[in-house]
């Protein structure tokens, strides 16, 4: 390695030559440490430099500190090698480092930080003198929030209002609080002040929230930092009424006044956080004050005013003034947050540094946000919004129609636009469970898009809050968003048998091929493998019980539409289960969708064909999905309508399931009605296929026992009718006497 120096007017530019290494970094440090007596801004220029380890970071972190804590020093890395770049990013330390493309620009960017530690000057106000430092364009818009709505910790910025933790929303026993944010923290102190106060810290601010009845909030960083010239004590009373005429100095038609102030106290130290605000000017849209906000009736020269402090075990003070958020990230931990108090105006501060956010002009936050017109059951549960919003960043406006969901989720059909009022490509949002969002986000990239063609369902976020998570997706035929996706279910209703074998053979012979087609015999657990309690349906034995009367202990039940007593098919996966479960069988897997039916499967004009919601898919038993869609032909689609269809349909069904050969090829189908021949000719199909991709192994055991996954718990879905439900017990109790159980 080797150092080059270059002297510029106002800094000092280091060519590193070679690695900066192991071997080489205590070399380095001392040529630093020679540089460092002389010179507080530096560039390094890396142009040069071909490998850069950890000892090499480690050295350039040190280097950050010694010239942060020498008269404000900065250290500029500029002109990085992709792979040096790249090694800083891994290590996250991209964020801690400045970094530029080329020296040039870190030259420049050295002039401009050495000319705002310049502007700097002495203010005061009453008899207090304070070290004024402006720290951006002074003035900005403060964001009034007046919806029932979960806004994000970093959409709130530094904030005060009235609301409660986003994860609380639903419970009415947490208390109403007035809260304050500051980035990645957020305080609540209850308004019934006989609960205690209380805080969350979220290393991600985008995915904690408030619940926000009334707030004000600013989004961008201070607009001036003050430090007390001399060392106090100031009392409360007399900083709220300097900061309030401090910011009126600055900024002549200010309204709201925000305010950090890191102090130190006569027996602790701390971090208060708050807003002054004009209350006479400051209103809800409905012309309503705001209520956050108090006024100290005893002095009039105290203005309205909200604050909090957050007491630590010790103030850990930052050298650089400009950066709010490093002290706020060095002293806001659960190990350093002791208590949370009201400010005593007449406790004194000492050495208080004072960051102002000065808002002249106020704007409703709502109309900042992305807006969402949706049904009101949607919009009822806010955290739904606030998933969409954070999974909808590009847009500045959501459309959400409701498509037809499964049993534990919700999806919705999404057009949305962007900032400039284009429209954007449609989506699909999906909301469900956080375990069932992360296993459809990860079994579509691990089991769809490596596999699929033309698969429509590309994961395009996922975004999760408590329990809940939601997923967005593509939804855009091959033909571009005109093109008009139709669920499979509308060609099956549709379309004669002679048109709709074809389309079959089309997709569970062609299109999913690279899943059936390439079945691999391994170990499996039929039982374990298919029983709906460890899925979708854990209260299925109440479901039975408060349907038809039934406890699952009892083995056998009377079957009037059979005129004979059979075995009780809860009875069977209750205890029969149990016993089998770890009972392993050689036979044929595949990657399977696990959750298959028709409105899973889409197809655009052209017949392309796309498949959504992945979170069980997973390799099993190759017989799977066919076996799952037999249930539905049998169980959703047969005409049952009176209790003499039943008693007809169960006819046909005892026929069919005492059938022999397991593809029932020889099962007389002409005579029926339409309905039933289509759904028995289909139900033929599917064994036909599960033969085929089983390799000709016919093990009967493993398709009805992948049917019954899907024949039992029909009793707990919302869309089906009482005759279907008693159609599925039976059958279930049909299927259980041919696997002779």
């Amino acid at each position: 390695m080797r150092l080059l120096l270059s002297k510029e007017e106002k800094y000092t530019c280091i060519t590193v030559e070679g690695r900066l290494d192991t071997l080489t970094a205590a070399d380095f440090d001392a040529e630093m440490a020679k540089v460092l007596e002389k010179e507080t801004h530096l560039v390094i220029n890396f142009s040069k430099c071909s490998y850069l380890s950890s000892n090499g970071i480690r050295s350039l972190i040190i280097l950050t500190k010694k010239l942060t804590a020498k008269s404000m020093g900065r250290l500029v890395l500029a002109a990085l090698p992709a792979e040096v770049k790249h090694v800083i990013e891994m290590a996250g330390l991209h964020q801690v480092f400045t970094i530029v493309d080329g020296v040039e620009d870190g030259a420049g960017l050295l002039q401009q930080m050495q000319e705002a530690s310049l502007r700097h000057g002495e203010i005061s106000y009453g008899k207090w003198s304070f070290d004024y430092q402006p720290v951006e364009k002074q003035g900005q818009t403060a964001m009034i929030w007046q919806n029932q709505d979960i806004a994000g910790y970093d959409e709130l910025g530094i904030s005060a209002g009235i609301g409660k933790p986003a994860e609380a929303a639903g419970s009415a026993e947490y208390d109403e609080s007035l809260f304050f944010t500051t980035g990645n923290c957020a305080v609540f102190f209850p308004l019934d002040r006989s609960a205690a106060p209380d805080f969350r810290i979220s290393t991600e601010p985008s995915q904690a929230g408030v619940l926000v009845k009334e707030a004000c909030s600013f989004h961008r960083g201070a607009d001036a930092f003050f430090e007390l010239k001399e060392a106090g004590p100031i009392t409360w009373k007399e900083m709220l009424t300097a900061i309030h005429g401090l910011a009126q100095k600055i900024i002549k038609d200010k309204v709201i006044t925000g305010f950090v102030v890191a102090s130190e106290y006569k027996e602790w130290t701390g971090i208060t956080t708050g807003f002054i605000i004009e209350t006479a000017s400051v209103k809800h849209a409905d012309g309503q004050p705001l209520r956050f906000v108090k006024t100290n009736k005893n002095t009039s020269d105290i203005p309205a005013f909200a604050c909090i402090s957050l007491k630590l075990d010790k103030l850990h003070k930052s050298n650089d003034v400009n950066i709010l958020g490093k002290l706020l990230n060095a002293n806001i931990s659960f190990e350093n947050i002791t208590d949370l108090v009201p400010i005593d105006l007449e406790e004194g501060l000492i050495n208080p540094r004072v960051w102002l956010f000065i808002g002249n002009k106020t704007a409703d936050a709502a109309k900042k946000r992305i807006s969402i017109a949706a049904p009101d059951e949607f919009l009822a549960e806010p955290y739904k919004a606030f998933l969409a919003r954070r999974l909808y960043r590009d847009s500045s406006r959501l459309e959400l129609k409701p498509l037809q969901g499964g049993f534990s989720a919700q999806t919705f059909h999404v057009t949305s636009w962007d900032a400039a009022g284009r429209k954007l490509r449609p989506t699909v949002l999906k909301i469900a469970d956080r375990d069932m969002i992360t296993r459809e986000a990860k079994h579509c990239k691990d089991y769809a898009m490596p596999y699929i063609l033309n698969n429509s369902a590309m994961i395009l976020g996922a975004e999760y809050f408590g329990d809940s998570g939601a997923l967005r997706y593509n939804f855009v035929g091959i033909g571009g968003e005109e093109s008009r996706l139709k669920w499979l279910t509308n060609y099956f209703l549709e379309w004669p048998l002679d048109r709709l074998e074809p389309l079959f053979d089309k997709i569970f012979l062609k299109i999913l091929k690279p899943w059936y087609g390439q079945a691999v015999k391994q170990t499996i657990y039929p039982y374990r493998d298919h029983d709906p309690t460890k899925t979708f349906f854990p209260d299925i034995f109440q479901k039975a019980e408060a349907l038809f009367d039934l406890s699952a202990d009892d083995k056998t039940v009377w079957i009037r539409e059979l005129d004979k007593n059979m075995l009780n098919p809860y009875w069977v996966l209750k205890h029969h289960y149990r016993k089998m479960e770890n009972k392993p069988v050689e036979f044929p897997t595949s990657i399977c969708h696990g959750d298959l039916n028709m409105q899973n499967i889409l197809l655009d004009e052209q017949m392309n064909v796309y498949l959504i919601d992945f979170s069980e898919t997973r390799p099993r038993s190759v017989v799977s999905d066919f076996a799952r869609l037999e249930a539905i032909f049998i169980m959703e689609f047969m005409p049952v309508n009176t209790e003499a269809d039943l008693r007809h349909i169960m006819d046909i069904l005892l026929r069919f399931y005492a059938n022999a050969d397991f593809e029932a090829r020889n099962f007389p189908i002409d005579d029926l009605s339409e309905e039933v021949r289509r759904n028995l000719h289909m139900s033929k199909l599917m064994r036909r296929y599960a033969v085929h991709h089983a390799d000709g192994d016919t093990l009967v055991s493993s398709y009805f026992l992948a049917m019954l996954e899907w024949v039992l718990p029909v009793i707990c879905y919302r869309q089906v009718t009482p005759l279907q439900k008693r159609l599925s017990f039976i059958l279930a109790s049909l299927l259980y006497e041919k696997l002779g159980i």
